[in-house]
């Protein structure tokens, strides 16, 4: 006799969960997907060569079984037209993300469910379309800001979703570990305005706060020229010592991959424009930038700190970061005016860096009016270029523009 309650129970575990078997999967992380049901979904088939566990969950009920250890994909699509049907879905997948699970949208309006995350900084990229948009929460400061890690992918379906999984394995290991760039410069404080009265022999030292670190992938979109990753990384100053002003650094890492390295066709590194100018220029001000303007025929390593002075466009304190990068036969033109900052790398392609991976790390302080928000945009050109017997043969741009709002 077959027992009612264990028929029952089995019942509702299938209702509740589909696992898929694993075909050649090279790791074991626990990955949700949400919004799919057919098995062989290209989502799915991509996922079962990345985990042997991956589970279907048919509604957001399932969404409770999460462990912190989980990765969580969801259908774009699917998230959309439940959501008009039912607030409630979207809601609960903030909650998810809300509990620190590295969460990816693809397909649809992937940016759906970071826009839906309160209090986060945000970096659209307007002029292009977007594949996938995973999102991490790792805490917040005192003022509700989100800290958060993000990536985005912009073209190639099979290239975003391994992207995309990787960078979540990447989050979960690095959980626990704060994110940091260089040790600060000496501090110290100063009379002025804008200053909050305090004991200066008891006051906490200045210290920056991590706040967001966001990557725009363009992944196969300018195939088969290269492929540029860029990286917001933004700290804000704590303890600034003003009620007036808040001060916000910028690292702006763009890593380029030339065509011959990714793709095996004739395009190597040659150029990169990198430009910022504040949208509000009442409430934004950019007080300081890197780096200078160089010129180099082999390898050199490019310092430079920004932050604030004390006594300087409204500073309390002394505080800085530094940020250092490697280039070989690259000149620097720092092209910034007014209010904007810019930069133009040459990069001297026919040598070996013309076939390499190169990163490019400029950087800005922003000072925001306090009750305000960052509100700042941009754009990056990168160049790469054929050559024959040294002489250029053929050039082609890929142009991205960004936008950073909130904090």
């Amino acid at each position: 006799m077959v027992r009612l309650d264990v028929v029952l129970l089995l019942a509702l575990t299938v209702a509740l969960f589909v696992r898929v078997g694993p075909v050649g999967a090279t790791g074991a992380t626990p990955t949700y997907v949400l919004g799919v049901s057919n098995p062989l979904d290209p989502l799915i088939l991509d996922l079962q060569s990345l985990t042997s566990q991956v589970t279907l969950l048919p509604s957001v009920s399932g969404l409770a079984s999460i462990s912190g250890n989980s990765i969580l994909f969801v259908d774009g699509s699917w998230l959309a037209t439940a959501s008009s049907l039912d607030p409630t879905v979207l809601s609960s997948v903030v909650q998810t993300v809300l509990s620190g699970v590295p969460t990816v949208v693809v397909r649809g309006n992937p940016a759906i469910l970071e826009n839906a995350v309160s209090g986060l900084m945000r970096f659209p990229t307007p002029n292009l379309p977007l594949i996938s948009d995973g999102v991490q929460i790792r805490g917040a400061l005192a003022d509700g800001t989100r800290q958060a890690t993000s990536l985005k992918v912009i073209a190639g379906f099979d290239y975003a979703i391994g992207t995309e999984f990787h960078w979540a394995q990447q989050q979960l290991a690095q959980a626990s570990v704060p994110i940091t760039l260089a040790p600060l410069s000496s501090s110290s404080r100063s009379s002025g305005p804008a200053i909050v009265s305090q004991d200066s022999s008891t006051a906490p030292a200045p210290s920056w706060s991590f706040v967001i670190k966001v990557t725009t992938d363009t992944g196969d979109y300018f195939k088969p020229y290269g492929r540029v990753a860029t990286t917001f990384t933004v700290f804000r100053l704590e303890n600034s010592g003003s009620g007036s002003f808040k001060w916000y650094n910028f690292f702006f890492n763009q890593t380029l991959q030339p065509g011959i390295q990714v793709y095996g066709s004739a395009y190597r590194n040659y150029l990169e424009q990198s430009y910022v100018q504040m949208n509000n220029r009442t409430s934004n001000l950019l007080t300081d930038h890197g780096p200078a303007a160089l010129s180099n025929a082999g390898p050199t390593v490019v310092t430079y700190s920004i932050g604030t002075q004390a006594g300087v466009l409204s500073a309390a304190v002394t505080s800085n970061q530094t940020m250092t990068y490697f280039l070989k036969n690259t000149n620097v033109t720092d092209t910034s005016s007014g209010s904007s900052v810019s930069w133009v790398h040459s990069i001297n392609g026919q040598t070996s860096v013309g076939k390499l991976t190169i990163q490019i790390i400029p950087g800005w302080t922003d000072r925001v009016m306090a009750g305000s928000s960052v509100d700042l945009q941009g754009s990056f050109t990168t160049t790469f270029a054929s050559f024959n017997g040294g002489m250029v043969t053929d050039t082609q741009s890929t142009y991205v523009q960004f936008s950073a709002y909130g904090g």
